[in-house]
């Protein structure tokens, strides 16, 4: 999906030249996660057996402590690179045959940082066979190579995925037969196209190439979490993405197709329909702006009366065609959707209950659900957390939407506002969670967004929030435990902590700050 125009070279803060500093940086941390890929097994990598069909390099015998020094050096390297982009002017100027020769790279690894791959594979495998993913759990299943590869505590657990997730998991099982790495490596190739395509939506969405690239391409907690941990939550964002474009097809049509996508998303991920609010606001707006506009062009200067009913109709035949976008998204939305639950049935609505309630060892919620629990049963402190939690997200949102730099309030500030709030302020927090949020500045930092010190404060706790879910799986040696555990709950908290109270402290400005390349 080339495209010379999106993919020029902007004018403006990007005019300034290479950082040579800022590029090491950046190839030294896809170095280092790539190199962590090749270490199948490890504590990073669960096992996946034979490799059969697929392409592949040796695996590398690296130790325990060295794969967790790869993947730490990988995202603090990473994490110095959007920060030094943040201060130094520079460009990366990174055409699309180097990305590509980054995704080729990537399907020469196996996942890691967590098992959910061999999860998605298993659900898949169940789903081809005609059982019930939401339903069966592997261990239920039986035995099989597939089954048998999901790691702890999820052999007991079904599927908490949406029916397009789902089903793109049992195309992954068809395609990729009996052997699990077979099946995880299909599955690779879709979330790596996903990840292209998502960079050529938003390039087309913004025509900035070098926002893109510093917040969605060469983000190292983009490309380490999401790409190469191969969740799920990167398609479920590219077809976020792709609402938000075809919103530019004029007319009724464009909305269906935009609420259509919307309904892909949101039935991949239930947390990525947040893009219906965006789509709703941005037809709101738009509209209403280009009708007043053109109302006031045809009023008489000279007579106030004509003015006032010119724009008035103008007014009122905008709200008009706005409401029927509105209208065409949610029917559009409602009309992928709901067949698509259907199909899969009344149980997978069961499994998004069971997972909302969720507390994460890496969120603050954690030490308030723990001092409930001494106190009430354990469903009712999850609940009173899911609650509080979901009140701190509504008022973390209320808070930016009013702190941003700027008076603009359009679609790329309210998509950045209502997904940082959801990514800061969860109970259940994991890094790929952010995926979506990522994107979304991406599109805010391209059409102007300037606020330095939410950035900063975003890569630094992001990066914080990666590295407490190294080396990632759940069996590993006592002594490593002891450490990640640690940094899981007590660092990651506390850096989580930190940064709501920056945001909410009365007085703070996010847009005050050195301007760099990244447009922040």
């Amino acid at each position: 999906m080339a495209a010379d125009a999106p993919d020029a070279l902007p004018t403006g803060p990007h005019r300034a030249g290479r950082d040579p500093l800022r590029l090491g940086l950046l190839t030294g941390s896809l170095l280092c996660l790539l190199l962590v890929g090749l270490a199948h097994p490890s504590v990073a990598a669960p096992p996946l057996g034979p490799a059969g069909w697929v392409p592949h390099l040796p695996d590398l015998p690296l130790g325990g402590w060295v794969v967790v020094a790869l993947q730490v050096a990988g995202y603090a390297l990473g994490a110095a690179a959007l920060l030094r982009g943040l201060r130094v002017p520079s460009r990366l100027d990174i055409p699309w045959a180097a990305w590509a020769l980054v995704g080729g790279l990537v399907l020469l690894t196996v996942p890691y940082g967590t098992a959910d791959h061999t999860n998605y594979a298993a659900y898949g495998h169940i789903l081809v066979e005609g059982g019930d993913p939401w339903v069966t759990t592997p261990q239920d299943f039986g035995p099989d190579r597939i089954t048998s590869a999901v790691q702890p505590p999820w052999e007991d657990t079904p599927s908490v995925y949406g029916p397009v997730a789902t089903g793109l998991m049992g195309l992954s099982a068809l395609v990729g037969g009996e052997l699990p790495r077979q099946v995880v490596w299909v599955w690779q190739v879709l979330v790596v196209a996903a990840w292209l395509i998502a960079r050529a939506l938003l390039l087309r969405l913004t025509g900035d190439r070098e926002s893109v690239d510093t917040w969605w391409t060469g983000n190292v907690l983009v490309l380490g979490a999401g790409v190469l941990g191969a969740h799920v939550d990167l398609l479920a964002t590219t077809a976020l993405v792709g609402a938000l474009l075809v919103t530019r097809v004029r007319g009724v049509p464009g909305a269906l197709l935009a609420g259509a996508l919307a309904g892909v998303a949101a039935s991949t991920k239930i947390t990525a329909g947040v893009v219906v609010l965006v789509l709703a606001w941005l037809y709101l707006r738009r509209d209403m702006e280009i009708s007043s506009s053109e109302g006031l062009q045809r009023a008489d200067p000279h007579t106030s009366a004509k003015g006032v009913r010119a724009v008035a109709r103008g007014v009122g035949g905008s709200a008009k065609g706005a409401a029927a976008r509105v209208v065409a998204v949610v029917l559009a939305g409602l009309a992928v959707a709901v067949p698509l639950h259907l199909w899969a049935g009344p149980n997978v609505f069961g499994q998004l209950l069971t997972a909302s309630d969720g507390v994460s060892y890496a969120s603050p919620w954690r030490a308030v659900y723990t001092v409930l629990d001494l106190g009430v049963a354990e469903p009712s402190a999850r609940a009173w957390v899911a609650r509080a939690s979901a009140v701190l997200c509504v008022v973390l949102a209320v808070v930016l939407w009013r702190r941003l730099p700027g008076t603009d309030n359009g679609p790329q500030r309210l998509l950045v506002v209502l997904v940082t709030a959801y990514a800061l302020g969860a109970a259940y927090v994991l890094p790929w969670y952010a995926l979506p949020m990522w994107a979304a500045l991406a599109w805010w930092v391209a059409d102007g967004g300037r606020a330095p010190r939410l950035l900063t404060a975003l890569v630094v706790q992001g990066a914080v929030v990666a590295i407490g879910y190294v080396p990632g799986r759940v069996r590993i040696p006592e002594d490593m435990a002891t450490v990640t555990l640690a940094w899981r709950m007590v660092v990651v908290p506390l850096v989580t902590a930190i940064v709501w109270l920056l945001v909410l402290r009365p007085g703070w400005r996010p847009g005050r700050g050195r301007r760099g390349s990244a447009r922040g």
